[in-house]
């Protein structure tokens, strides 16, 4: 009898903990913001400030939690024609065409690699959700794929709270003209990634202050 009682207790606990973390049906979930999906490494790394990009041969998920607003972030990613300003090996960015929440850009990057320095232009076809999300799709350039979106999520401390975080999640699909090199030039792009959404953290946090 004692030792059915002590695993009715024990069996509670559990129960008690479960509700704790993952909450009753119909209740809002503790723990569950957009990063709080994410493994645990993958959490650690963002938490610490650090951009995080996953994936390999061309189809990438790059991430960037930022302590700043969605408005502040937005403001910096629809900034195309001052993109040369703080992004890194963008030489060139204009806004070509606009027609509300619908833009065609074009953008110059410019980098070395190896020996060599390389250039590259891409037009793109972009469509804004305000405050939260930016589809991409190339439409002509020296890129025969470029494509995906970029999505604004509000963190929050901890259910019920403000949120006074940002996470910054960039998806794209890229291929590079010949597969001659391809190696080379999807180590490359998956580094300019993590260059980038540091430089947009760090342009984001200026913008805050």
């Amino acid at each position: 009898m004692r030792k059915r009682f002590g695993m009715q207790r024990l069996f509670g606990f559990a129960a008690a903990v479960a509700i704790a973390l993952v909450g009753t049906p119909g209740q809002a979930q503790l723990f569950n913001s957009p990063v709080d999906k994410l493994p645990v490494a993958e959490r650690v790394t963002l938490r610490s400030g650090k951009p995080l990009v996953t994936g390999e041969k061309g189809q990438y998920v790059a991430r960037v939690l930022v302590p700043t607003s969605p408005e502040v972030v937005w403001s910096v990613l629809t900034d195309y024609n001052d993109f040369p300003k703080f992004l890194p090996n963008v030489v060139f960015s204009k806004v070509l065409q606009a027609d509300g929440s619908h833009k065609v850009v074009e953008q110059v990057d410019e980098r070395n690699v190896l020996l060599f320095k390389v250039r590259s232009r891409v037009r793109s076809k972009i469509t804004e959700v305000t405050n939260q999300r930016i589809d991409f799709r190339r439409i002509e350039g020296d890129l025969p794929t470029l494509d995906g979106y970029w999505k604004i999520e509000p963190v929050a401390p901890y259910s019920g709270a403000k949120a006074d975080q940002v996470l910054i999640t960039q998806v794209v699909s890229v291929r590079p003209k010949s597969s001659f090199g391809e190696s080379t030039f999807y180590n490359v792009f998956k580094d300019a990634l993590a260059d980038n959404l540091s430089a947009i953290s760090r342009e984001a946090s200026r913008r805050a202050q």
